[in-house]
């Protein structure tokens, strides 16, 4: 049976995947991680993301890690400092 998650910890669990995606596509900051890129190594790395990947979403905008893009998730700069380790 596969362990469960309180919603809280899915959406931290999908922000770090989210995050990791970055790296692995190696986006660097003010560039776009697209959707479809992002959606098969979401449902590869951490399969409950769908119930929760807008509020993961939210939770990386609101500490100023990524900014929406029409089509993928644009790594601030600030996201990179984070992702890259790069000040």
């Amino acid at each position: 049976m596969a362990e469960l998650h309180s919603e809280a910890d899915n959406i931290e669990n999908t922000a770090q995947c989210i995050i990791k995606a970055f790296k692995q596509f190696d986006i660097r900051g003010g560039n776009v991680l697209q959707y479809q890129q992002l959606y098969p190594y979401l449902q590869e790395h951490y399969p409950h993301y769908k119930d929760v990947q807008k509020e993961a979403e939210h939770h990386l905008a609101k500490e100023g890690y990524i900014n929406p893009a029409p089509d993928g998730l644009m790594l601030t700069q600030v996201g990179h400092q984070m992702v890259w380790g790069e000040r």
